[in-house]
């Protein structure tokens, strides 16, 4: 007599959990202790692996009256260039490079430093597409706080450079402003307004009135037109439109996701869990 599909199925898998669990209690030695080794290297892995850090910072570029002095897309293109770098900076970022170096041995050595900053250093612009991030990871805070605040001022100097004569020419079309606006309103106390009362209807009179008035409605207009230009300078140098390439907030520095000890010992646990039936299985199947 056959037995029922249904049947058959459920035995099968009775026997599917039997088999199961005289698996385990046949090598529960050897899983346990896999469990047990896997924790405790897992432990001291999380206890002993020195924490890696994660800094990060934001640059405002340099502005004149509103306009980048250099396109952030620009700078992050330089920064990703290892012509850019200088010896300098790039020992800021990586003090460790002469460790192991003997110098006295070698004194040409600084001839093949690679300034590869940007495999530390990853630079970006933010989505506004008005910021630069800077962002580096290492196991050193003082490393990663010398290291963006070098590149933040390389960034600022070499922006400042161009735009230091901008910002000059700027000041001074402020001045030939300010002297302008000073002799019209000097003339202007000069010029005899009442006249245009008394203007004449015949003769010479009235050609001179009239020209008398012209000059004194071009000099009204002169005066509004120099105020607000100086106003518009003003505005541009104002120092929401005109600044210097600068850090918006500090440098930030957070400790980047590694295994505590608690952690450790779980991720050990669950390794020496797959080893041991792992270990397990290939001696059951020899």
């Amino acid at each position: 007599m056959k037995t029922p599909r249904n049947m058959q199925t459920s035995l099968d898998d009775d026997m599917s959990i039997a088999d199961i669990i005289h698996f385990f209690k046949s090598h529960k030695k050897m899983i346990l202790i896999c469990v047990i080794i896997g924790t405790i290297l897992g432990g001291l892995y999380g206890n002993f692996t020195a924490p890696v850090y994660k800094g990060s910072v934001l640059i405002s570029p340099a502005k004149i009256a509103g306009v980048f002095v250099v396109n952030p897309k620009v700078t992050v293109t330089k920064l990703d260039m290892n012509s850019y770098y200088s010896k300098e900076m790039f020992l800021n970022c990586n003090p460790d490079f002469y460790k192991d170096k003997d110098k006295d041995k070698d004194k040409d050595q600084d001839k093949d430093i690679d300034y590869d900053i940007s495999s530390m250093v990853k630079a970006s612009v933010t989505k506004d597409g008005d910021l630069i991030q800077l962002q580096m990871q290492n196991k050193n805070k003082t490393v990663i706080k010398d290291c963006l605040n070098s590149m933040v001022d390389d960034i600022r100097t070499s922006q400042n450079i161009i735009a230091d004569p901008l910002i000059q020419l700027k000041n001074n079309e402020m001045k030939l402003a300010e002297e302008k606006l000073k002799n019209a309103e000097e003339f202007k106390v000069k010029l005899n307004d009442k006249q245009i009362k008394e203007l004449k209807t015949n003769g010479e009179r009235f050609s001179v009135d009239l020209l008398y008035t012209n000059m004194i409605l071009f000099n009204s207009k002169d005066i509004k037109e120099t105020i607000t230009e100086i106003n518009k300078i003003k505005t541009d140098l104002s120092s929401e439109q005109t600044k210097s390439a600068d850090k918006v907030l500090p440098i930030n520095i957070e400790k980047k996701s590694f295994p505590s000890p608690k952690l450790g010992a779980l991720i050990g646990l669950f390794l020496g869990l797959c080893l041991g039936i792992l270990s397990a299985l290939i001696k059951t199947w020899i």
